[in-house]
C-alpha cells in the first residue's frame, strides 16, 4: 500500500537498505474481512435456494467480481468456520475433489520397508481434499472408525459438522470432470479403490441417514472461459454476479451499490472526515466514467481492482498531507508528484492492457474538463 509519496524503487542502479524498513506492512486479508462482503437481494436469495434444497450453488462472473467472497461470507455470517477450498486446475481430475493418492509414495515404501504392513497401510498415503474432508467430517465417528479413516479428522473436532466448500474456477478443469462427478455430488459419495483388500473390493464414503444434516454445502464458481456441460447445470443453483450498479444508477434505495461496498470494505478509512468522503466520491464518478461504453476500453476495471486503487490512493492517517494522492483526481493544482502517482494507478490498477493505458491521460483530461453537473452525474 502505497504511503504518502514515497517512492520504494528507482530502477537507476543506486542502492539504499534504509527502503527495506520503509516497505510497507501489507495485509492481504484488510479488504476481505467476511464481515464486511455486501450480497445483492437476489444473490442471497440464490444462496437461500441452494441451501433449501441442498443442492450446489455456482456463481459466474467476472474475475474480481466477488464470486470466491461469498463463500467465506456464508460460512461467517452463519458460523461454519474456515471454508475448506479447492483450486481447479488445467490437470485436475474429479476424484482431486475428494482426495489424492499417493501411488509413488507408496511404491518407494514397498521397496525400503518390504512385508512392512503398517508402513504400506494404503491409509497413509490418501489425502483428503476439500470435498471429501467436508463429507469425513459430516459422518458419524463411528461410522469412520469402521472405514478405518478415522485419522483423517482433526482430533479436537467438535463431532460432526457442516462445512462449506469452495470449488473455485471449475471452468478450468479438463471438460469431462463436471460430467465426471455428478453422482458424487448429488449424493455426496465417492469410492476409494485403493482401500481395497481381501474383505471389501471396495471403500464408499457417504453420507447416509442422519449424516445429511451435516451435508456440506458446495459453491462453485466460473469465469464461464469456456461452457459447462448442461448435466452439470441441472444439479447446480445458478447465479450470474454482474458489476453492481453505482448510486447515481441504482433503481431503489435496497440494491447494493459500488459505494456501499467501498464503504464496507474501507471501513473507517472511508469518511473520517468530509474531504476524504468526497475525494473518494469523485474517483467512483471517475471509474463510473470509465466504464462507458463510449470509451471502448478493452477490459473494464473490476470490482476487486477499484477496491485496490482506492487502497492505494487512501491515507493511513488523515491527520497528515497523506491524501494528497487521493485529492489530486480533482484538484488541477495539486503538486506534481501527486499527479504522477494517481496517473501512474490509474494505469497500473485500473487498465489492464497496452491500448487501454495509452488512453488513460486522455480518459481523466476528459473526465476533468466535464461541465461540473454532467460530472456529479457520471
Amino acid at each position: 500500500m502505497a504511503n504518502g509519496l514515497n517512492s520504494f524503487y528507482t530502477g537507476r542502479g543506486g542502492q539504499d537498505t534504509s527502503i527495506r524498513d520503509r516497505l510497507p506492512t501489507v495485509n492481504p486479508e484488510a479488504l476481505r474481512d467476511p464481515k464486511h462482503y455486501r450480497a445483492s437481494p437476489e444473490l442471497a436469495a440464490a444462496v437461500d435456494v441452494a441451501l433449501t434444497l441442498g443442492m450446489p450453488l455456482l456463481l459466474t462472473g467476472e474475475p474480481g467480481s466477488g464470486k470466491s467472497g461469498l463463500a467465506d461470507s456464508l460460512a461467517w455470517e452463519i458460523g461454519l468456520g474456515k471454508v475448506l477450498k479447492f483450486p481447479v486446475k488445467s490437470d485436475t481430475e474429479s476424484r482431486d475433489l475428494f482426495y489424492r493418492f499417493d501411488t509413488v509414495g507408496r511404491f518407494h515404501a514397498a521397496q525400503t520397508k518390504p512385508g512392512d504392513d503398517t508402513a504400506l497401510d494404503p491409509k497413509k498415503f490418501i489425502t483428503f481434499a476439500a470435498l471429501g474432508k467436508a463429507i469425513l467430517l459430516a459422518k458419524d465417528r463411528a461410522k469412520l472408525i469402521a472405514l478405518g479413516l478415522q485419522d483423517h479428522v482433526a482430533a479436537d473436532a467438535q463431532g460432526q459438522c457442516r462445512s462449506v466448500v469452495l470449488i473455485d474456477e471449475i471452468d478450468k478443469a479438463p471438460r469431462d470432470v463436471p460430467n465426471d462427478m455428478l453422482v458424487e455430488i448429488e449424493h455426496m459419495q465417492f469410492n476409494i479403490p485403493e482401500l481395497a483388500d481381501d474383505s471389501r473390493s471396495m471403500v464408499q464414503v457417504d453420507l447416509i441417514g442422519d449424516e445429511n444434516r451435516y451435508r456440506p454445502i458446495v459453491i462453485f464458481t466460473s469465469n464461464s472461459e469456456k461452457a459447462l456441460p448442461d448435466p452439470f447445470l441441472r444439479r447446480c443453483v445458478y447465479h450470474h454476479l454482474g458489476f453492481p450498479p453505482f448510486k447515481a444508477d441504482a433503481q431503489n434505495e435496497n440494491v447494493v451499490t459500488v459505494e456501499s461496498i467501498v464503504q464496507a470494505r474501507l471501513g473507517d478509512r472511508y469518511s473520517p472526515d468530509g474531504r476524504i468522503a468526497s475525494h473518494v466520491a469523485s474517483a467512483l464518478r471517475f471509474v463510473r466514467y470509465l466504464r462507458e461504453e463510449r470509451h471502448r476500453l478493452e477490459r473494464l476495471p473490476t470490482l476487486a481492482e477499484i477496491l485496490d486503487w482506492l487502497n492505494y490512493l487512501m491515507p493511513q492517517r488523515t491527520q497528515t498531507s497523506e491524501w494528497t494522492i487521493l485529492a489530486a483526481l480533482d484538484a488541477g493544482a495539486t503538486d506534481s508528484a501527486s499527479q504522477k502517482k494517481l496517473a501512474d494507478s490509474i494505469k497500473h490498477l485500473l487498465l489492464k492492457t497496452a491500448p487501454d493505458q495509452i488512453k488513460a491521460g486522455d480518459l481523466l483530461k476528459q473526465w476533468r474538463e466535464q461541465p461540473r453537473a454532467e460530472s456529479k452525474a457520471g
